[in-house]
Protein backbone atom coordinates (compact mmCIF):
# COMPACT_ATOMS: atom_id res chain seq x y z
CA UNK A 1 0.00 0.00 0.00
CA UNK A 2 1.54 3.52 -0.75
CA UNK A 3 0.16 6.87 0.20
CA UNK A 4 -1.96 7.27 -3.11
CA UNK A 5 -3.73 4.38 -1.59
CA UNK A 6 -3.70 5.76 1.81
CA UNK A 7 -5.50 9.16 0.99
CA UNK A 8 -8.20 7.33 -0.02
CA UNK A 9 -8.76 6.63 3.66
CA UNK A 10 -6.49 8.59 5.49
CA UNK A 11 -5.87 12.24 5.06
CA UNK A 12 -2.35 13.73 5.58
CA UNK A 13 -1.91 15.86 8.54
CA UNK A 14 -1.28 19.56 8.06
CA UNK A 15 -1.31 22.70 9.86
CA UNK A 16 -5.33 23.44 9.64
CA UNK A 17 -6.00 20.42 11.07
CA UNK A 18 -4.33 20.56 14.60
CA UNK A 19 -7.01 22.24 16.44
CA UNK A 20 -9.48 19.40 15.63
CA UNK A 21 -6.83 16.67 16.08
CA UNK A 22 -6.12 18.46 19.68
CA UNK A 23 -9.83 17.90 20.31
CA UNK A 24 -9.55 14.48 19.97
CA UNK A 25 -6.40 13.91 21.95
CA UNK A 26 -8.29 15.59 25.14
CA UNK A 27 -11.13 12.86 24.76
CA UNK A 28 -8.41 10.37 24.92
CA UNK A 29 -6.53 11.13 28.32
CA UNK A 30 -3.56 9.58 26.73
CA UNK A 31 -0.44 10.22 29.39
CA UNK A 32 1.94 8.56 26.14
CA UNK A 33 4.41 11.57 25.01
CA UNK A 34 3.58 10.39 20.90
CA UNK A 35 0.28 11.34 21.45
CA UNK A 36 0.55 15.04 22.36
CA UNK A 37 -0.04 17.38 19.32
CA UNK A 38 3.51 19.32 19.76
CA UNK A 39 5.69 15.93 19.66
CA UNK A 40 3.62 14.94 16.35
CA UNK A 41 4.86 18.30 14.44
CA UNK A 42 8.21 17.93 16.43
CA UNK A 43 8.74 14.26 14.46
CA UNK A 44 6.34 14.75 10.80
CA UNK A 45 9.24 14.61 8.68
CA UNK A 46 10.28 11.65 10.31
CA UNK A 47 7.17 9.80 11.12
CA UNK A 48 4.58 11.20 7.82
CA UNK A 49 1.26 11.45 9.87
CA UNK A 50 -2.23 11.20 8.38
CA UNK A 51 -5.50 10.52 9.98
CA UNK A 52 -9.13 9.49 9.47
CA UNK A 53 -11.72 11.26 11.05
CA UNK A 54 -15.39 9.50 12.25
CA UNK A 55 -17.60 11.49 15.04
CA UNK A 56 -16.55 9.42 17.99
CA UNK A 57 -12.84 8.57 17.31
CA UNK A 58 -9.70 9.79 15.24
CA UNK A 59 -7.57 7.26 14.21
CA UNK A 60 -3.94 8.24 13.20
CA UNK A 61 -1.61 6.63 11.17
CA UNK A 62 2.07 7.17 10.91
CA UNK A 63 4.69 5.81 8.54
CA UNK A 64 8.66 4.85 9.20
CA UNK A 65 11.14 3.54 7.35
CA UNK A 66 8.33 2.43 4.88
CA UNK A 67 6.40 0.98 7.26
CA UNK A 68 2.79 2.07 8.42
CA UNK A 69 1.30 1.68 11.74
CA UNK A 70 -1.73 2.75 13.72
CA UNK A 71 -1.36 4.70 16.77
CA UNK A 72 -3.80 4.20 19.66
CA UNK A 73 -7.04 5.61 18.91
CA UNK A 74 -8.54 8.68 19.88
CA UNK A 75 -11.73 8.87 21.40
CA UNK A 76 -12.99 7.62 24.76
CA UNK A 77 -13.07 4.66 26.10
CA UNK A 78 -16.43 3.81 25.06
CA UNK A 79 -15.35 4.31 21.17
CA UNK A 80 -11.78 2.02 21.91
CA UNK A 81 -12.97 -0.95 19.88
CA UNK A 82 -14.86 0.34 17.70
CA UNK A 83 -11.94 2.30 16.55
CA UNK A 84 -9.58 -0.41 16.74
CA UNK A 85 -11.93 -2.59 14.43
CA UNK A 86 -12.36 0.43 11.83
CA UNK A 87 -8.67 0.75 11.82
CA UNK A 88 -8.13 -3.02 10.79
CA UNK A 89 -11.15 -3.30 8.38
CA UNK A 90 -8.75 -0.06 6.47
CA UNK A 91 -5.39 -1.85 6.65
CA UNK A 92 -7.34 -5.64 5.92
CA UNK A 93 -8.98 -3.93 2.54
CA UNK A 94 -5.43 -2.86 1.49
CA UNK A 95 -3.92 -6.11 1.93
CA UNK A 96 -1.49 -4.13 4.42
CA UNK A 97 -0.68 -5.96 8.06
CA UNK A 98 -2.53 -3.97 10.69
CA UNK A 99 0.69 -3.16 12.58
CA UNK A 100 0.19 -0.88 16.26
CA UNK A 101 2.74 1.21 17.69
CA UNK A 102 3.19 3.37 20.97
CA UNK A 103 0.70 1.61 22.67
CA UNK A 104 0.54 1.54 26.65
CA UNK A 105 0.72 -1.41 28.58
CA UNK A 106 -2.67 -0.78 29.51
CA UNK A 107 -3.72 -0.35 25.77
CA UNK A 108 -1.96 -2.95 24.93
CA UNK A 109 -4.15 -5.73 26.95
CA UNK A 110 -7.40 -4.06 25.46
CA UNK A 111 -5.85 -4.68 21.95
CA UNK A 112 -5.17 -8.40 23.14
CA UNK A 113 -8.91 -9.00 24.34
CA UNK A 114 -10.00 -7.82 21.23
CA UNK A 115 -7.56 -9.57 18.94
CA UNK A 116 -6.24 -12.88 21.27
CA UNK A 117 -4.04 -13.87 18.01
CA UNK A 118 -1.61 -10.71 18.81
CA UNK A 119 1.02 -10.08 19.88
CA UNK A 120 3.02 -7.09 21.64
CA UNK A 121 6.44 -6.12 21.81
CA UNK A 122 8.27 -4.29 24.39
CA UNK A 123 10.08 -1.24 22.75
CA UNK A 124 12.44 -0.45 25.64
CA UNK A 125 14.07 2.54 23.77
CA UNK A 126 10.32 4.01 23.23
CA UNK A 127 9.70 4.31 26.77
CA UNK A 128 8.76 7.71 28.37
CA UNK A 129 10.96 9.06 31.84
CA UNK A 130 8.03 10.46 34.07
CA UNK A 131 9.12 12.76 36.98
CA UNK A 132 7.60 14.75 39.81
CA UNK A 133 7.32 18.05 38.95
CA UNK A 134 8.48 18.78 42.81
CA UNK A 135 11.51 17.48 42.54
CA UNK A 136 12.98 19.46 39.08
CA UNK A 137 11.50 22.38 40.78
CA UNK A 138 13.12 21.86 43.91
CA UNK A 139 16.36 19.64 43.08
CA UNK A 140 16.38 18.76 46.74
CA UNK A 141 17.93 15.10 47.77
CA UNK A 142 20.95 13.25 47.85
CA UNK A 143 20.52 11.89 44.48
CA UNK A 144 20.25 15.27 42.56
CA UNK A 145 23.09 16.46 44.46
CA UNK A 146 25.32 16.57 41.27
CA UNK A 147 22.97 18.18 38.98
CA UNK A 148 21.62 20.50 42.23
CA UNK A 149 25.99 21.66 41.92
CA UNK A 150 25.48 22.53 38.41
CA UNK A 151 22.63 24.52 38.72
CA UNK A 152 23.75 26.47 41.63
CA UNK A 153 27.24 27.06 39.85
CA UNK A 154 25.06 28.54 36.93
CA UNK A 155 23.11 30.56 39.67
CA UNK A 156 26.71 31.86 41.16
CA UNK A 157 28.26 32.48 38.18
CA UNK A 158 25.61 34.71 36.13
CA UNK A 159 24.00 36.03 38.76
CA UNK A 160 22.67 39.59 37.57
CA UNK A 161 23.52 38.85 33.64
CA UNK A 162 20.72 36.38 33.45
CA UNK A 163 16.71 36.54 32.62
CA UNK A 164 13.89 34.22 31.91
CA UNK A 165 11.27 35.17 30.17
CA UNK A 166 7.74 32.84 28.38
CA UNK A 167 8.13 32.29 25.36
CA UNK A 168 5.99 34.13 22.66
CA UNK A 169 5.90 34.60 18.97
CA UNK A 170 8.79 36.98 18.76
CA UNK A 171 11.40 35.35 20.78
CA UNK A 172 10.32 32.05 19.62
CA UNK A 173 11.88 33.62 15.89
CA UNK A 174 14.96 34.29 17.54
CA UNK A 175 15.15 30.70 18.90
CA UNK A 176 15.12 29.79 15.30
CA UNK A 177 18.62 31.99 14.85
CA UNK A 178 20.36 29.52 17.99
CA UNK A 179 19.42 26.50 15.63
CA UNK A 180 21.69 26.85 13.12
CA UNK A 181 24.53 26.73 15.90
CA UNK A 182 23.27 23.41 16.76
CA UNK A 183 23.04 21.93 13.01
CA UNK A 184 25.37 18.67 11.91
CA UNK A 185 24.49 17.20 8.62
CA UNK A 186 26.62 14.17 9.86
CA UNK A 187 24.02 12.68 12.62
CA UNK A 188 20.67 11.68 10.87
CA UNK A 189 18.17 11.87 14.11
CA UNK A 190 19.92 15.18 15.11
CA UNK A 191 19.08 16.80 12.16
CA UNK A 192 15.49 15.96 11.83
CA UNK A 193 15.58 16.68 15.78
CA UNK A 194 16.19 20.48 14.58
CA UNK A 195 14.37 20.78 11.71
CA UNK A 196 11.47 19.48 13.75
CA UNK A 197 12.56 21.98 16.83
CA UNK A 198 12.32 24.75 13.51
CA UNK A 199 9.08 23.71 12.44
CA UNK A 200 7.20 24.08 16.31
CA UNK A 201 9.16 26.96 17.16
CA UNK A 202 7.76 28.34 13.34
CA UNK A 203 3.81 27.09 14.55
CA UNK A 204 4.71 27.51 18.19
CA UNK A 205 1.61 30.19 17.83
CA UNK A 206 -0.67 28.01 16.74
CA UNK A 207 0.19 25.25 19.26
CA UNK A 208 -1.43 24.27 22.38
CA UNK A 209 1.66 24.67 24.37
CA UNK A 210 3.64 26.69 26.54
CA UNK A 211 7.50 27.96 26.11
CA UNK A 212 10.06 29.77 28.29
CA UNK A 213 13.69 31.50 27.33
CA UNK A 214 16.81 31.90 29.27
CA UNK A 215 18.98 35.17 28.28
CA UNK A 216 22.53 35.95 29.15
CA UNK A 217 23.93 39.58 29.00
CA UNK A 218 20.74 39.99 26.61
CA UNK A 219 21.07 36.97 24.17
CA UNK A 220 19.22 33.60 24.40
CA UNK A 221 21.00 30.55 25.73
CA UNK A 222 18.51 28.08 26.33
CA UNK A 223 14.47 27.58 25.46
CA UNK A 224 12.29 24.64 26.07
CA UNK A 225 8.69 24.07 25.10
CA UNK A 226 6.05 22.03 26.59
CA UNK A 227 2.02 21.04 26.84
CA UNK A 228 -0.59 19.76 28.92
CA UNK A 229 -1.41 15.64 28.06
CA UNK A 230 -3.60 14.90 31.26
CA UNK A 231 -4.72 17.12 34.45
CA UNK A 232 -1.87 16.25 36.51
CA UNK A 233 0.74 15.79 33.54
CA UNK A 234 2.25 18.22 31.40
CA UNK A 235 5.21 16.80 28.79
CA UNK A 236 8.27 18.76 28.12
CA UNK A 237 8.80 18.17 24.11
CA UNK A 238 12.00 20.24 23.48
CA UNK A 239 14.66 21.20 25.69
CA UNK A 240 18.07 22.79 24.03
CA UNK A 241 20.81 24.69 25.88
CA UNK A 242 24.45 25.93 25.10
CA UNK A 243 26.20 23.17 26.40
CA UNK A 244 29.12 25.33 26.87
CA UNK A 245 27.83 27.01 29.73
CA UNK A 246 27.80 25.31 32.96
CA UNK A 247 24.09 24.34 34.37
CA UNK A 248 22.44 25.98 32.01
CA UNK A 249 20.46 22.75 31.42
CA UNK A 250 18.98 22.35 34.64
CA UNK A 251 18.14 26.00 34.90
CA UNK A 252 16.18 25.73 32.02
CA UNK A 253 14.48 22.99 33.34
CA UNK A 254 13.65 24.32 36.55
CA UNK A 255 12.64 27.51 35.40
CA UNK A 256 10.50 26.23 32.76
CA UNK A 257 8.71 24.47 34.94
CA UNK A 258 8.40 26.86 37.62
CA UNK A 259 6.33 29.79 35.16
CA UNK A 260 5.14 27.76 33.03
CA UNK A 261 3.70 24.12 35.21
CA UNK A 262 4.64 24.32 38.61
CA UNK A 263 1.11 23.07 39.31
CA UNK A 264 1.51 19.53 37.64
CA UNK A 265 2.28 16.79 40.04
CA UNK A 266 4.29 14.87 36.70
CA UNK A 267 6.58 15.57 33.84
CA UNK A 268 6.63 13.52 30.91
CA UNK A 269 10.49 14.21 29.57
CA UNK A 270 9.63 11.69 26.48
CA UNK A 271 12.11 8.37 25.87
CA UNK A 272 15.80 8.32 24.83
CA UNK A 273 15.59 7.16 22.03
CA UNK A 274 18.06 4.51 22.28
CA UNK A 275 21.10 6.42 22.58
CA UNK A 276 22.96 5.86 25.53
CA UNK A 277 24.06 9.00 26.81
CA UNK A 278 20.30 10.11 26.56
CA UNK A 279 19.47 7.28 28.54
CA UNK A 280 22.20 8.03 31.34
CA UNK A 281 21.06 11.77 31.30
CA UNK A 282 17.62 10.99 32.15
CA UNK A 283 18.11 8.22 34.83
CA UNK A 284 19.93 10.59 36.40
CA UNK A 285 17.16 12.83 37.49
CA UNK A 286 15.55 9.92 39.38
CA UNK A 287 12.37 9.10 37.33
CA UNK A 288 9.24 9.06 39.30
CA UNK A 289 7.96 5.72 36.93
CA UNK A 290 7.76 4.49 33.23
CA UNK A 291 5.60 4.35 30.45
CA UNK A 292 6.09 1.42 28.81
CA UNK A 293 5.32 1.15 24.99
CA UNK A 294 4.38 -2.13 22.83
CA UNK A 295 4.39 -2.71 19.27
CA UNK A 296 1.87 -4.97 18.02
CA UNK A 297 1.42 -7.28 15.21
CA UNK A 298 -0.27 -10.83 14.04
CA UNK A 299 1.92 -13.68 15.45
CA UNK A 300 3.85 -14.58 12.27
CA UNK A 301 3.86 -11.02 10.67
Amino acid sequence: MNTMDLEADFKPVTIDDLPEIQKYLEKSKYEESNHNLVNMIHWIEWYPLFQYKKEDYMLLLGIHQGQMFLYMPLCEEEYFEQALRKGKSIFDRYGCPFVLSCFTKEMMDRVLEIYPEYCGCHECAADDYVYEVKSLMSFSGKKLQKKRNHLNAFYKEYEGRWVYESMTQQNAQECISLLELWSDEDDVRLMHDLNGTRNVLKAFHLLPAKGGVIRIDGQIKAFAIGSVLTERMCQENIEKADESIRGLYQAIMREFLIHEYSEYEYVNREDDMGIENLRQAKKAYNPSFMIEKYRLCRVGE
